[in-house]
């Protein structure tokens, strides 16, 4: 620099003698000049020493303003412990009414969870009785098989032992033994019984030993077991014990047609057996005459009720209960859990005579019991303490610290230290000359590469991160081979490359690079400490031409490598203008659906579930429709496709959950029970906090779980923890993908749903028949509800009667309507004759697309129906 920008050239002065040259110019360096001594005290003159007045004055001040600051740091702590105490006890008073939420959550979960099982049960026992009904002549073996068909004790924990039994005529003997042994009766041996004791029949063709029935005595007939199934073989029922030898309970249970209960015990636990009357044709007769001339046998069951009691509770936050069935003038009681003191009962009342009583533990506000509000306690005084100490420290008058004089900033690092390739920063500042070169230079073109290396994440968490700094070394040293020397290979960040190519306008081949350098890529990679090779793949965007800035350039890069991706990676996209709009479009209806959540443009529709035995409407399916401010209603297609990609469909889907629930539970208090479906998106179902989400929605409107269905995806799986909740579910679109019977089988399922395509009409008539009816047997094989979707015509709906289809859903019998609709409809049910004319083609509505404005605002109630009302 010049003597005129030297900092120090207008404020020092000129040593005597006049201006030196200085040191390199030549002339020798001079002796240092002798500075006449300049008049003060700051010329050299050591400094006068403070007298001892003046230390004792300063020692006073210093400590008096020491006292007051102790003062001030004692008040600051003693406000904070004060703060602490009170904080604290707002944390448990806090955690105590979360605790007592969640007390009455769990009590209704459980009683929710309870009734599910007990309801499961009962339904074990009609299949049985069917099964008997149709098969009076089943044998043990037959009997089982169909009993592991159903996995009737790998389903059932609480069920002990299941059996079929029947009256044996004294004749019958013979052949009744045959039957249980396994082996032909021979004709030339006719049956015989024992006078003295135990009735016996003859033997089988081996000659082993006959019958013994006890107690023992000679009847016209006999109440035996046919077949059983059990948990403990060795402690099975005896074939020849006679039930209606000690006790008449079977034959009033026959002539009456009702099941009896009885206490009973297993493994020292009390148990309840359950028997009922089984006659042909699955239906009881209305006389007593008809019912013993059909009468087939009985079912016969004895289940462990605390068990189910048990599972229950140790899955919603423990606790103590009793689980009580009151049958006739007789109440069976059976405790699970661990009843603490002071817990308050809560009697929910379930069916057919069961009831529930939940003994939550108490719930306390002391803060010590409360870990929460105890660390907050500690963790406030000790803060406290510690805060004024420093205030003490900083406030308190202390000795002035010499200047440290500044250091110089450090400079920013331009090269990565895993590559050493140029930063981001290094990167675009070439990329800024090379712009202006180019503006310059009319003859020269900038164009730049973005490359993003293909499946780069599971080579990180597969390999490990070691793995991964390897392959980022290689591709970037293969990188560098290919381009010219005066070319910049940048690293932006993880996978992501940069490439700054700048050449003549007409000569530009930026395609041809970009093939190089996949081909350059495509060679086998060798990592160390991993065995075989593998080829790596990379996807580029290139673009060229005049740009004002580097952003542009990148941003137009990188466009192009979005198209590359979603072209299905290892290739090459060149930028065109098209690009930009589309993502412009797609940023703009991002941007559209994030302010739809904030200003509340979605709502729900409501499409009813009928039930064609009765036809009553059943349940509803909340449907989300978007109300937008310029183009109107939009239908889920539409927006639905940006919100997974995005992420917003799980605030969503949060709150069309939460709103169908509040809809759900105020129905339900205004005396209108009905079930509502909602959808759920696989994003929304793979968090952590899907469950937590479904909590708070149950908790926050009232709503009974089991009056909350929720629909998900063939090949989802996570749901034992949203079961737990007491909610039901259901996979929609069964028929449309593949899904494995095992895995089904462990799924918690209620529902199955069949997609609308196995309704539609096809060439192949016959093979519609033949699927519907397959999906119809597969879901009563598992236990599940079926319901059709997309029911459009009268045929469709005969088609179903037919097949056996219990639920239905479709514009037919209902089209989607908003929540003041359904209520209206409420209102009609109560001032109107349920009665009406059966469904004819003449009264089928025609299909209006799915968010259609008239057709939202025009909404008839559905087909005719209105929730629990009859159309025969």
């Amino acid at each position: 620099m010049t003597d005129s920008e030297n900092p120090h050239s207008s404020s020092s002065p000129e040593p005597a003698g006049g201006p030196q040259p200085a040191p390199g110019e030549g002339a020798p360096t001079p002796a240092p000049a002798q500075s006449p001594t300049p008049a003060g005290p700051a010329a050299g003159t050591p400094p006068t020493e403070p007298s001892p007045s003046a230390e004792h004055s300063t020692s006073e001040r210093s400590r008096g303003a020491s006292s007051a600051w102790f003062v001030f740091a004692l008040l600051c702590a003693a406000v904070g412990v004060f703060g602490s105490i009170i904080g604290s006890h707002a944390v448990a008073d806090h955690d105590a009414v979360k605790a007592r939420q969640a007390s009455r959550s769990n009590v209704a979960v459980t009683a929710a969870t309870v009734g599910q099982s007990l309801q499961h049960e009962e339904d074990l026992v009609t299949t049985a009785g069917t099964y008997f009904a149709g098969n009076s002549k089943t044998t043990p073996e037959q009997f089982k098989a169909w009993a592991g068909s159903v996995h009737a004790l790998q389903r059932f924990p609480q069920i002990e032992r299941l059996s079929l039994a029947s009256i044996v005529r004294t004749p019958e003997l013979a052949a009744y033994e045959a039957l249980l042994s396994g082996r032909p009766l021979k004709a030339s041996k006719p049956a015989s019984t024992t006078t003295s004791a135990p009735t016996s029949a003859s033997g089988s063709a081996s000659g082993k030993r006959s019958l013994h029935i006890t107690p023992a005595g000679n009847r016209a007939y006999y109440c035996l077991t046919v077949a059983e199934i059990t948990r403990a073989p060795a402690r099975g029922i005896p074939a020849g014990r006679d039930y209606c030898g000690r006790s008449h309970a079977l034959l009033l249970a026959r002539d009456s047609g009702h099941g009896t209960y009885a206490a009973a015990t297993v493994h020292g636990v009390a148990a309840l057996r359950f028997q009922t009357p089984v006659y042909t044709g699955n239906a009881t007769p209305a006389s007593e005459g008809k019912r013993v001339a059909a009468f087939a046998g009985w079912v016969r069951e004895t289940l462990v009720p605390g068990a189910i009691l048990g599972e229950a509770l140790g899955a919603h936050g423990g606790g103590g209960a009793r689980l009580s069935l009151h049958s006739g003038s007789r109440t069976f009681d059976f405790a699970a859990g661990t009843i603490a003191a002071g817990a308050r009962p809560q009697t929910t009342p379930l069916r057919n005579g069961w009831s529930i009583t939940s003994f939550p533990a108490p719930v306390s506000t002391n803060i010590v019991k409360d870990p929460g509000a105890l660390a907050l306690l500690i963790a406030g005084c000790v803060l406290s303490v510690l805060l004024g100490l420093v205030v003490f420290l900083l406030g308190s008058p202390r000795r002035p610290k010499r200047a440290v004089s500044p250091q110089e900033a450090p400079r920013e690092d331009l090269y990565d230290t895993l590559t050493g390739l140029p930063t981001r920063a290094l990167t675009f500042d070439r990329a800024e000359r090379m712009l202006a070169r180019a503006g310059r230079e009319s003859g020269l073109l900038a164009g730049a590469l973005s490359v993003d290396i293909d499946w780069f994440k599971d080579v990180n968490e597969k390999l490990g991160e070691p793995a991964g700094d390897q392959l980022l070394r290689i591709v970037a040293e293969r990188l560098q081979t290919v381009v010219r020397s005066h070319d910049t290979v940048g690293r932006l960040g993880g996978d992501k490359f940069l490439i700054l190519v700048e050449s003549a306008a007409r000569g530009a081949r930026l395609d041809s690079l970009a093939r190089r350098l996949i081909e350059a890529l495509h060679k086998p990679v060798e990592l160390d400490d991993f065995g075989p090779s593998f080829s790596l793949t990379a996807s580029i965007g290139v673009a060229f031409g005049r740009y004002e800035t580097p952003d542009d350039l990148v941003r137009d890069a990188q466009l192009a490598l979005q198209a590359s991706k979603a072209a299905g990676k290892d290739r090459y996209t060149i930028f065109n203008a098209n690009m930009r709009s589309v993502i412009e479009d797609r940023g703009v209806l991002e941007a559209e659906l994030n302010a739809a959540l904030t200003e509340k443009q979605f709502f729900l529709l409501y499409q009813p579930v009928v039930d064609l035995a009765t036809q009553k409407v059943v349940s509803l399916e909340a449907l989300i429709r978007w109300m937008h401010p310029k183009r109107g209603v939009l239908a889920p297609s539409e927006f639905l496709p940006v919100a997974e990609e995005t992420g917003l469909i799980v605030p969503m889907g949060r709150w069309a959950l939460e709103e169908a629930c509040s809809r759900a539970a105020a129905w339900d208090v205004a005396g209108h029970p009905l079930e509502v479906a909602v959808q759920v998106s696989p994003n929304q179902l793979q968090r952590e906090g899907f469950g937590t989400d479904v909590l708070r929605a149950l908790q926050q409107s009232g709503i009974r779980p089991a009056l909350l269905t929720l629909e998900i995806a063939e090949a989802t799986r996570r749901l034992n923890e949203i079961k737990l909740l007491g909610v039901r579910l259901a996979i929609d679109e069964f028929g449309s993908g593949y899904a494995y019977r095992s895995d089904l089988q462990r799924m918690p399922l209620d529902y199955l749903k069949v997609d609308r395509g196995s309704l539609a009409a096809s060439d192949d008539e016959d093979y519609r028949s033949w699927l519907l009816e397959a999906i119809l047997v597969f879901g009563r094989d598992l236990s599940l509800t079926v319901v059709a979707k997309g029911v459009e015509t009268f045929e469709q709906v005969a088609a179903l009667k037919d097949m056996g289809c219990p639920l239905a859903q479709g514009f037919f019998l209902g089209k989607p309507m908003p929540a003041e609709a359904v209520e209206s409809l409420f209102r009609e049910q109560q001032t109107t004759n349920a009665g009406g004319a059966p469904l004819t083609p003449q009264q089928t509505p025609a299909p209006a697309p799915e968010g259609d404005v008239t057709a939202m605002q025009q909404l008839p109630a559905p087909g005719g129906l209105a929730p629990g009302t009859s159309a025969e």
